[in-house]
């Protein structure tokens, strides 16, 4: 009796022990960036005239390339933790003709996953994307609403997806075998479980500019780093 006593408080023990080891957060090892991409002058809105399918389009369509809100934040940029490999899969990106534009406009993706092409939209789109060498990735017609296909994202790199049916129709897919995040509606971003170290933190923007920066993620802790971009 004695003895399996001992073995279950030496078990408990263990246990605890486990426990009271293992990082903060279920057990994730990292730290956290978080930050925020923002410009001087908040660009004007800019509307492109539509030329087909105006009874679903509209006459006008806005362009959303510079996505900016009233404080200066901007909306769509990929931040890239640079030789941090992901340590959690993010979500499997899925391109939408919807309204007559792509949703979202701009997502990241690990390098060989797989993208997800559908439409809302009761008229034809082209989901036609090109790497950045300007060749054709994939080019799928979708004709009616609800129809689903796959294709894969086998190399890392920015793939640029227009329609061939409606010109201002812009998305993006920012491939990488390194942690990445895009940043919201009010510029913010937040990459959370990024193992300890020194990285560098690199940003795109489809037509923005910006400088590369230099941060140490310690375990456990958030680390600032803002951007802005010309």
């Amino acid at each position: 009796m004695k003895t399996g006593l001992s073995i279950v408080g030496v078990s408990v023990w263990a246990v605890s022990f486990l426990l009271l080891s293992l990082p903060a957060g279920g057990g994730q090892a990292g730290g956290t960036i978080t930050g925020r991409v923002t410009v001087d002058d908040v660009p004007d809105i800019v509307m492109v005239s539509v030329d087909t399918d105006q009874i679903l389009c509209g006459d006008e369509v806005e362009d959303r390339a510079t996505v900016v809100d009233f404080f200066g934040g901007v909306a769509n940029a990929v931040v890239v933790v640079t030789g941090a490999p992901w340590v959690v899969d993010p979500a499997l990106p899925t391109i939408s003709n919807k309204s007559c534009y792509f949703e979202p406009r701009v997502q990241v993706a690990k390098t060989r996953s797989v993208v997800t092409l559908t439409s809302e939209d009761e008229t034809l789109h082209t989901t036609h994307a090109y790497d950045d060498r300007a060749r054709t990735v994939f080019n799928i017609a979708i004709p009616i609403p609800g129809l689903s296909i796959e294709r894969p994202l086998r190399r890392p790199g920015v793939v640029r997806v227009e329609c061939d049916s409606h010109g201002w129709m812009r998305g993006w897919v920012y491939v990488t075998d390194d942690i990445a995040t895009v940043s919201g509606s009010d510029g913010r971003f937040e990459i959370g479980d990024v193992p300890p170290g020194t990285y560098e933190l690199t940003i795109w923007h489809e037509r923005y500019g910006g400088t590369a920066q230099t941060v140490t993620v310690s375990h456990g802790l958030t680390v600032e780093a803002n951007f802005m971009l010309r």
